[in-house]
């Protein structure tokens, strides 16, 4: 399978669950927002497949072929130089990013209502 056709297996199947960690942690939620403006080059051999079935592998193998900046992902997302790693880690392992620089589906619904919620909660008060 190619990089596209993992990728989109992997969109296709998101789970809502996997947002969970995302509603308790500000520090997810900035890393989600970061990762939208990280610039993600693809450095794999154009063509390449992979030839793994399990899903771990082949999300691995994803992110094998692209690169990135993490001390810009780290200073984008509002964390200490020393924490960027981790974060990208976790947002990795939690799948609520991608390796062609987009987010969760859930994800960008979740933070769209969250700021859809603030912005009326200060429309409200402006009006009291």
């Amino acid at each position: 399978m190619t990089f596209g056709e993992i990728l989109k297996q992997f969109k296709e199947g998101a789970d809502a669950e996997n947002i969970v960690p995302l509603v308790e942690d500000e520090s997810l939620r900035s890393g989600v927002v970061a990762w939208k403006s990280v610039v993600v080059k693809h450095i794999g051999e154009a063509g390449a497949e992979c030839q793994a079935k399990d899903l771990p592998t082949q999300w691995n193998w994803l992110w094998e072929q692209v690169s990135f900046d993490i001390p810009t992902f780290g200073v984008v997302a509002g964390c200490r130089a020393q924490d960027a790693t981790t974060l990208f880690t976790r947002l990795r392992g939690l799948r609520l990013i991608y390796p062609d620089g987009t987010i969760h589906e859930y994800a960008t619904q979740y933070l769209q209502a969250m700021i859809l919620s603030k912005l009326n909660s200060t429309k409200r008060a402006k009006k009291v």
